[in-house]
């Protein structure tokens, strides 16, 4: 059950920030209800990536939808922890044409994802990362004000995800096992997979943005 403790585990570090930040609940629990969905991923990285203790079908479990809940909201407020009250929100937008625009321009990433994995036989993750630099291309071209959150976004979430996942290495060496690591690159620092290092750089460089991506709101600096 390693992989539902993880799960708790950041779920826990959510609420605390859900609890601890009033003016980020509402970009916290849009963010996380945007991003669950995206754990119907889990159905193509298992077992070719990994093959996770589940207390369910390994192939898609309550963990998957629990870590996804958890690292979306995470991630889409670490940039505003970071700037500790320096920015705020205007909308650009109450049009509805504004929301469909971004929605089209994140499904050329997904559509990316899946011709690459079909057409090349890659493993999913290294298909997954083609579509995250793809989006993360379109976004800052499409919002350049965006630009500086998809990179401390970036940043933040690895670092976290790196600490996070290594300390959780550190009492639960046996996690590394659930990884197919013959099919991955093979690298490991501190118990992580490295395939794991760098899907957390891009999940955080593109879903940090996400709230203000979808909804047509800018990042402004407080004066």
């Amino acid at each position: 059950m390693h992989y539902l403790l993880g799960s708790l585990l950041l779920l826990a570090i959510w609420l605390l920030i859900f609890i601890s930040q009033k003016k980020l609940r509402k970009e916290m629990l849009i963010a996380s209800l945007i991003i669950t969905p995206a754990a119907l991923s889990e159905l193509f990285f298992v077992p070719g990536y990994w093959l996770p203790d589940t207390i369910g079908n390994p192939k898609l479990s309550i963990e998957d939808f629990i870590f996804t809940f958890a690292v979306g909201g995470i991630v889409a407020v670490l940039y505003e922890l970071f700037m500790k009250g320096k920015i705020k929100h205007q909308r650009l937008c109450n049009c509805f044409n504004e929301g469909i625009f971004p929605g089209l321009i994140l499904g050329v990433g997904v559509i990316a994802i899946f011709l690459a994995y079909t057409i090349f036989n890659i493993n999913f993750m290294y298909a997954v990362y083609i579509g995250i630099i793809i989006n993360i291309i379109l976004i800052t071209i499409t919002r350049p004000d965006l630009i500086k959150k998809v990179i401390y976004s970036g940043l933040l979430f690895g670092l976290f995800y790196f600490l996070f996942f290594s300390a959780f290495a550190f009492f639960v060496p046996d996690f590394i096992l659930h990884w197919n690591i013959n099919n991955l690159s093979g690298l490991i620092l501190r118990g992580v997979p490295f395939e794991e290092i760098v899907w957390a750089f891009g999940v955080g460089a593109l879903l940090g943005p996400i709230y203000e991506y979808l909804l047509s709101i800018k990042l402004a600096e407080r004066r």
